[in-house]
C-alpha cells in the first residue's frame, strides 16, 4: 500500500508543479516567453520545422552520450538533456501564455495570471489524455514549442504583414 501512495502522490506533486513551473518561467522571463507565443500565434509551422532539427540534436547527442562508458562524456549527455528541458519549458510557457490569451474571451475579463493558470492547466492535462495526448498532442507540441523557445531566445520575431496600400478619395485612379 505504500508504494501505492508513493507513486499517486509522486503524480500529484508533478501535476501541481508543471503549472506553476511554467506560470514561474512566465513571470521570470516575460520578454522571451512573449515572443515565443508570438511565434506560436503566427508561424507554427515555421516552430515545427525548427523544433524538428532541434530536438533530432538532442536526442542524437544524448543517446550517443550515454553509450560511452566515461564519466565526463555521460556528463555532458545529461547536461544537454537539462538544457533541452529547459528550452522545453521556455516553449511550454509560451504555449500556456497562447492557451490562456485564447481563453480570455470564454470567460468573464479576468486577470492574465488567471488566464496564464489557465492556460498551463490546460496544457497539461491536454498532455494527459490517453493515446491521444500522450502519443499525437505532446510530440507535436514538444517539438514545436522546442523551435517557439529556439526562435524566441535568438529574439527571431516574425515579419509584420505587409498592409495592403489603401487609396484616399483624393487620389486618382490610373
Amino acid at each position: 500500500m505504500a508504494d501505492v501512495y508513493t507513486v499517486a502522490l509522486s503524480l500529484i506533486g508533478i501535476l501541481l508543479s508543471l503549472p506553476a513551473l511554467l506560470i514561474a518561467v512566465n513571470l521570470l522571463m516575460p520578454k522571451v516567453t512573449k515572443r515565443a507565443q508570438t511565434r506560436l500565434e503566427q508561424t507554427p509551422g515555421k516552430s515545427f520545422w525548427m523544433g524538428v532539427p532541434i530536438v533530432s540534436a538532442f536526442a542524437l547527442f544524448i543517446a550517443v552520450t550515454s553509450q560511452v562508458n566515461i564519466g565526463a562524456v555521460k556528463a555532458l549527455g545529461f547536461i544537454a538533456a537539462i538544457v533541452g528541458m529547459g528550452v522545453g519549458t521556455v516553449g511550454g510557457a509560451g504555449l500556456a501564455r497562447l492557451l490562456g490569451d485564447r481563453m480570455r474571451p470564454l470567460s468573464n475579463p479576468t486577470s492574465e495570471l488567471t488566464n496564464l493558470v489557465r492556460g498551463a492547466v490546460m496544457y497539461e492535462l491536454a498532455a494527459l489524455v490517453p493515446i491521444v495526448g500522450w502519443f499525437l498532442f505532446i510530440p507535436f507540441a514538444g517539438i514545436t514549442v522546442m523551435g517557439a523557445a529556439a526562435f524566441a531566445l535568438v529574439n527571431w520575431l516574425p515579419r509584420p504583414a505587409e498592409q495592403p496600400v489603401s487609396r484616399s478619395a483624393s487620389q486618382p485612379v490610373s
